[in-house]
């Protein structure tokens, strides 16, 4: 089974948030969608900081490469 992207789940957890908003929900689906969303949402935060982690990473190894050729 492939995982889903990020965007894919981005795009569900905003699809939630609406129907949360909109209302009219009865507390079976509530509990569900609440769950579910928060499932996405810490899936979504591991992946940003997962992100966030390479990216400084690669920035470190720019940096020193860049001085070490400058020198």
């Amino acid at each position: 089974m492939s995982e889903r992207s990020f965007e894919a789940d981005q795009t569900e957890l905003e699809a939630i948030v609406e129907r949360l908003e909109g209302g009219d929900i009865e507390l079976e689906e509530l509990a569900r969608l609440w769950e579910r969303g928060e499932a996405l949402c810490r899936r979504l935060s591991d992946a940003l900081s997962d992100a966030q982690g390479r990216i400084e990473e690669l920035s470190r190894q720019f940096e020193s490469d860049r001085r070490e050729a400058t020198t």
